[in-house]
């Protein structure tokens, strides 16, 4: 008794808590393509039976599971969604043109999700509890363990009582993560204080300290080992399950428990630093690809805050999405938290967009149709004129109906020329009719070329500082005289229009000069009267950007009408020529509208 008490002192103590907790690694969450790869060889009905067979048995541990058959359930209708696509290009349709067929499973396989969430936390709650339960049961076998340690007198007659404690506190269940390192804390002081104060046999306590030193040797080796392991994922879950045996295995002599513990903690840290590593990395490649993302999110959106409105505009436009679609396809994922997020926003402008597209053609084509119709009728009203006894009854009305013509927008350029050419046609017939009544076409041309030299004369004659209100009607009236006096000679046609669009040029640039010029007076007349006054200034500023941007929208149309000109006749050139001075007037509106904005700072 007396050897036994004066080695008491040397009895090895149990080593401080070196379990691995979820504070210190923290299994990872793989991705559903990485834990479930067959998911991916699965058809979309046996991914939703599947996904249903979890939800109905209610299976809430198999999180990772469900999320990959989500996430397989979607990346092959987006398969399916190309494939329809590229089918419908294949089969000459037009991309713009392309719809997908709605997909009757979609909807079932996210109800399917939100049910087994629910089941998830309803499960991840009653867990909770469980744990928490656990946790009691583990702190009443404590303090009897405790207990037993302060009960200085009888601690060799509990011996047994203290292994059966002992035993019953290393059985295995799930407790809080929060609680598990303080516990474990508690209890290793406890079975230190109770090896201090116990009298035990030297020879027994050494055996077991041979054995334990023995067995965490081995430890040691396999974590050593686990460096080796090119799958950094399971090298860490093998790790914590040693961590897990090192707690679990009693204590060796006071000699080698710091050094067997130190080369214990130098190996796991080596696994911890891959491990930590590897995921670094794929959190940066997520973060890049998330970032990526975002740009093409905000490029479709940026699209879709201004559409097109011009066939080529939406072609064109078309052609951007198709490829950031394309790009987006190309990069990998982003963050668990944020991908799915960023494909419903990137989907979701991508659908508005095409919608948009959808819209677009269908109310042009119906105004294109429209136009079509109004331009038929008036086609045939004036093929009904070759029948009409008065020339010169037939003659005014074709002159009204040019000008109804003038008011009807376009047909589209499938059949803009060919219903231009048919009333063309049709008008020329009659005015022929008018010569070959004449009897002398050669003297009514010379007769005409004489009365078109006379408006010549008449509009050079014209005092280009008159007032607009005075003049314009003067001019109006000659250009009036003009369109209604026939055809010339052929050899001087061309030379005699170039003099009266000369002259006429002249006279509306005068009229431009002159009206910009008092324009820009008047306007820096009410700068000055309002310099003083911010509110005004900015009131004027606004007014100002809103012209700005209706006279760009005003020239956007023009423009665009521009293209639908494709005309030999000389009234097709008086319209494209009227058509050309309204966007110049236009474009000089907006030069001055810029200047007056530049004056206001």
């Amino acid at each position: 008794m007396t050897e036994e008490v004066k080695n008491v002192s040397e009895v090895e103590l149990p080593e401080p808590t070196v379990g691995v907790t979820s504070t210190d690694v923290e299994t990872p969450e793989l991705e559903a393509e990485e834990r479930k790869p067959r998911f991916s060889e699965m058809s979309k009905s046996e991914l939703i039976d599947a996904l249903r067979s979890i939800v109905e048995e209610e299976r809430a541990t198999e999180h990772h599971e469900a999320q990959a058959i989500k996430g397989a359930y979607f990346a092959l209708r987006n398969k399916e969604t190309l494939a329809e696509l590229e089918k419908h290009i294949a089969e000459g349709g037009k991309p713009e043109e392309f719809v997908s067929v709605p997909d009757e499973g979609e909807e079932e396989v996210r109800d399917l999700f939100s049910r087994f969430r629910d089941i998830r936390a309803a499960w991840l709650e009653a867990d909770q509890k469980a744990r928490e339960a656990n946790l009691e049961e583990k702190q009443t076998i404590l303090n009897g363990i405790k207990e037993i340690a302060a009960d200085i007198d009888n601690v060799n007659v509990n011996f047994q009582k203290f292994q059966d404690l002992q035993k019953q506190f290393k059985e295995k269940a799930d407790l809080p993560e929060t609680a598990v390192t303080g516990l474990w804390k508690e209890f290793q002081t406890a079975v230190e204080l109770f090896y201090d104060q116990l009298k035990m046999n030297k020879e027994l306590r050494d055996l077991d300290f041979k054995k334990n030193l023995e067995a965490k040797r081995q430890l040691v080796e396999q974590a050593k080992a686990l460096a080796e392991n090119s799958d950094v994922v399971d090298a860490i879950n093998k790790l914590m399950i040693l961590h897990n045996e090192w707690r679990e295995t009693g204590p060796v002599a006071k000699e080698y428990r710091e050094p067997l513990w130190e080369e214990f903690r130098e190996a796991s840290s080596v696994v911890r630093k891959r491990h930590q590593e590897y995921f670094e990395g794929r959190k940066a490649n997520e973060a890049a690809n998330e970032e990526a993302k975002l740009k093409l999110c905000e490029e479709v959106e940026n699209i879709v805050a201004a559409l097109p409105e011009s066939f080529n505009a939406w072609d064109e436009a078309t052609k951007k999405v198709i490829d950031l679609q394309a790009s987006w396809k190309e990069t990998g994922f982003a963050s668990r938290k944020n991908n799915a997020a960023l494909y419903n926003r990137f989907r979701n402008a991508c659908d508005i967009f095409f919608k948009a597209k959808a819209d677009y053609f269908h109310r042009v084509k119906d105004e294109y149709s429209e136009n079509l119709k109004k331009k038929t009728e008036l086609c045939e009203r004036a093929e009904a004129l070759s029948s009409e006894e008065k020339i010169s009854v037939a003659i005014a009305e074709v002159q009204k109906l040019r000008d109804e013509w003038k008011t009807i927008g376009s047909a589209g350029r499938r059949h803009s020329d060919e219903i231009w050419n048919r009333f063309t046609t049709a008008c020329n017939a009659v005015f022929d009719r008018r010569k070959a009544e004449s009897g002398d076409r050669k003297k009514e041309e010379n007769a005409n070329l004489e009365a078109k030299r006379e408006v010549i004369a008449q509009l050079q004659a014209l005092d280009l500082e008159l007032d607009r209100r005075q003049l314009l009607p003067m001019v109006r009236e000659l250009q009036e005289k003009w369109n209604a006096i026939g055809h010339v000679p052929f050899k001087v046609k061309d030379q005699l229009r170039a003099e009266y669009r000369e002259i006429c040029d002249k006279i509306y640039n005068s009229f431009d000069a002159k009206e910009s010029r008092n324009n820009m007076r008047r306007f820096e007349q009410k700068m000055e009267d309002i310099k003083d006054d911010s509110s005004k200034v900015k009131r004027e500023k606004d007014y100002l950007m809103r012209q700005l941007e209706a006279k760009r929208n005003d020239l956007k149309t023009y423009q665009n009408n521009m293209g639908f000109f494709n005309v030999k006749s000389s009234a097709g050139n008086s319209m494209l020529k009227d058509l050309e001075r309204k966007i110049k007037l236009i474009e000089q509106d907006i030069e001055q509208i810029q200047q007056k904005i530049n004056m206001l700072g």
